[in-house]
């Protein structure tokens, strides 16, 4: 297997996410259901509402508040470096 063939694992799954949480939108090649767009890629957004699949999750671009619905493999927390 290739690195680009490797699967992802299931670590993503087990992540909780509260609503009020910040997430990085990292979208995910492997999987084409809920994939935002690709401006969305890096941005910080805020976790709106959690549901059993799926997060919604509200991100700025510019002046404008932009909702997202997107799985749980395309987003991942954001974490403070120090």
């Amino acid at each position: 297997m290739t690195k680009n063939n490797v699967p992802k694992g299931l670590s993503y799954l087990l992540a909780e996410y509260n609503p009020g949480d910040k997430v990085i939108i990292t979208i995910d090649p492997r999987e084409h259901k809920t994939t935002p767009h690709r401006r969305y890629h890096g941005k910080v957004g805020i976790v709106l509402q959690v549901g059993r699949r799926t997060l919604k999750t509200s991100v700025l671009i510019g002046k404008k508040q932009k909702i997202l619905q997107t799985r749980l493999n395309h987003v991942k927390h954001l974490t403070a470096v120090n």
